[in-house]
């Protein structure tokens, strides 16, 4: 019995499988009328990546051939070009041989040696003025608990009448 539910649901499964033409026909639809959406790749040659250039941080253009033409594709943001810690050597291995990357030699940057900025003493104030201190509104924090309060007095009144009301126990005048 185990043995045969899957051969069941496996059976029933391909009898309502159906191709195109017949579901075509089955809506009446004829031969001469039925054309294929989408015919396939059947013999052509598969497209290949040829170039990778990267133009800046975030922006890779990728040069695509499939022997016969030849487009290119602009990327913002791709996960492995983009990022700065892949290095070139293993973009290499995730694609074959024949792909060139351009622009993404690492840059070598210089370091920049800073002078210390000259300190200046400080000017010592004649007059303190008073500092400002934030104090929360209690009267805004309180009207705002009466509102709170108001509002789940009344839902919860509310579902009390809506579900007395529906179950009868309410008789209306």
């Amino acid at each position: 019995m185990k043995t045969l539910l899957p051969i069941f649901v496996l059976l029933a499964g391909t009898a309502f499988s159906q191709t195109t033409l017949i579901a075509h026909k089955s809506h009446s639809g004829t031969a001469s009328t039925f054309a294929f959406a989408d015919p396939g790749n059947f013999g052509l040659p598969p497209t290949r990546l040829v170039k990778v250039t990267k133009v800046n941080d975030t922006v890779v253009v990728l040069a695509h051939d499939n022997f016969a033409r030849q487009w290119t594709d602009t990327i913002y943001n791709h996960p492995v070009f983009s990022d700065p810690n892949i290095p070139v050597d293993s973009m290499k291995k995730m694609y074959y041989d024949g792909v060139e990357f351009k622009g993404f030699e690492k840059k070598v940057v210089e370091p920049v040696i800073e002078e210390p900025l000259p300190v200046k003493p400080k000017a010592q104030p004649d007059k303190k003025e008073p500092q400002k201190t934030t104090t929360s509104h209690p009267k805004k924090r309180k009207n705002n608990l009466l509102l709170l309060w108001i509002i789940g007095g009344g839902t919860f009144t509310g579902v009390i009448l809506f579900s007395r009301r529906r179950k009868g126990k309410l008789i209306s005048a």
